[in-house]
């Protein structure tokens, strides 16, 4: 870990203050998770799931006070700005401290930014000190899955990343003149027409002329899908703005209802 420093660190974004010291701290199959307060319990969740899936082991935990070597100490600090929090590696031990929302989260973030790549049953990370907090109380991405659909997998991994850099809103782009992305029960001709169009532009926009193609495509995501999707992005402290265009860029809800335009169509889903 000795080939970076305070100035050139692997954290993106980064860190408000971080102080690089000597020797490393080892995670391990015996390693344990002490934490103060229930708050943090799907956080600590997160963490050991990317264990799991990337060394194949995850941690115990434990609410005590008793400090055995080779522990990870997590304590939600609600006086704590939000989003702040601080990160100590020591040793024999790391200490993280986290504000209200996503202070402990982000920590954990930054805490898998400085594993090392690949299967290994001993993480070394390098000892440290670490100060952050956002600078920005608005921190997002968009994705606009009506014109090329994403399954929900997709989307998830979407989010994944969001969280990764520290990102606290994902802007969902679920319907546009190409697609109808969200279920609505009350008008089911929006997922049965407006969700699918016979083609896609093929090349820009602006290309003259225009050209096509003729394979039908699209796709919709059900209520329960985007409740998962909803409760996913909570779990990593993101919330989902859904943009839902209307009156403008409404070709594939005009499609499935005409009646509801100004000339009462008939229309298509853009291509």
């Amino acid at each position: 870990m000795s080939q970076y420093n305070a100035e050139n660190s692997p954290l993106i974004p980064e860190p408000r203050s971080l102080q690089l010291n000597q020797g490393s701290f080892q995670i391990k199959p015996t390693t344990i998770i002490y934490y103060n307060d229930t708050k943090v319990s799907e956080d600590i969740r997160i963490f050991n799931d990317y264990l799991q899936k990337s060394y194949g082991f995850h941690l115990k935990t434990a609410r005590s006070n008793e400090r055995k070597i080779n522990h990870l100490n997590i304590n939600f600090n609600p006086d704590l700005a939000e989003d702040n929090y601080k990160l100590t590696i020591d040793s024999e031990f790391v200490e993280i401290t986290g504000g209200k929302n996503g202070g402990v989260f982000y920590a954990l973030q930054s805490l898998i930014e400085l594993l090392p790549p690949g299967s290994v049953r001993s993480i070394e990370v390098p000892c440290l000190t670490i100060e952050d907090g956002p600078r920005f109380k608005y921190r997002g991405m968009h994705l606009d899955v009506a014109r090329h659909f994403f399954s929900v997998q997709s989307v998830k991994k979407y989010i994944d990343h969001l969280a990764q850099y520290k990102m606290n809103f994902f802007h969902w782009h679920l319907t546009d003149d190409q697609g109808w992305r969200i279920e609505i029960k009350k008008y089911p001709k929006l997922q049965e027409i407006g969700a699918w169009r016979k083609g896609t532009l093929i090349g820009h926009f602006f290309d003259k002329p225009e050209n096509f193609d003729s394979i039908p495509y699209g796709g919709f995501y059900t209520r329960e899908e985007i409740r998962d999707v909803v409760q996913y992005a909570s779990d990593r402290h993101i919330t989902i703005i859904p943009e839902i265009e209307m009156p403008g860029h409404a070709l594939a809800a005009l499609a499935s209802y005409p009646e509801y335009s100004c000339t009462g169509g008939p229309f298509e889903v853009g291509k």
